[in-house]
């Protein structure tokens, strides 16, 4: 017994391959699909690169922040921002230049660290102190 389709295989489908890809409206189409899907990966992963980065980052500098502010704690004087940055500059000398505000930051915001800043003073000047919150 034969098949009587066997050689009509394909021809009542609806695309056909190179039409496609002669057709510039449908290769437009296709070439933005795969632009958005290419973006998409890029970002995800650029969002998994910096997550990477935070992260090292954190558990690289806040050890030596806490340590820095539980010093003054400890000594019953308040931590004065730029004395702490001073002194966790001091342990880490190989720290990239922003490290310490971009953790400082991460700390106030996971709420372990909490910043007064005081009103002004000499000339306008502002300071600000930190303290590490129970938690």
């Amino acid at each position: 017994m034969t098949n009587p389709n066997a050689f009509n295989f394909g021809t009542k489908e609806t695309s056909n391959f190179w039409a496609d890809r002669m057709d510039p409206v449908k290769e437009a189409q296709r070439q933005a699909r795969i632009t958005a899907e290419q973006e998409a990966r890029d970002s995800q992963q650029r969002q998994m690169v910096e997550n990477y980065q935070r992260n090292k980052a954190l558990n690289y500098a806040a050890p030596s922040i806490v340590s820095a502010i539980q010093t003054y704690t400890a000594k019953g004087e308040m931590a004065d921002t730029n004395q702490v940055a001073s002194d966790v500059a001091q342990m880490l000398p190989d720290a990239a230049p922003g490290l310490f505000q971009q953790v400082l930051s991460e700390l106030k915001a996971s709420g372990q660290v909490y910043e007064i800043q005081n009103p002004p003073g000499l000339m306008g000047m502002r300071s600000s102190h930190l303290y590490l919150l129970d938690g």
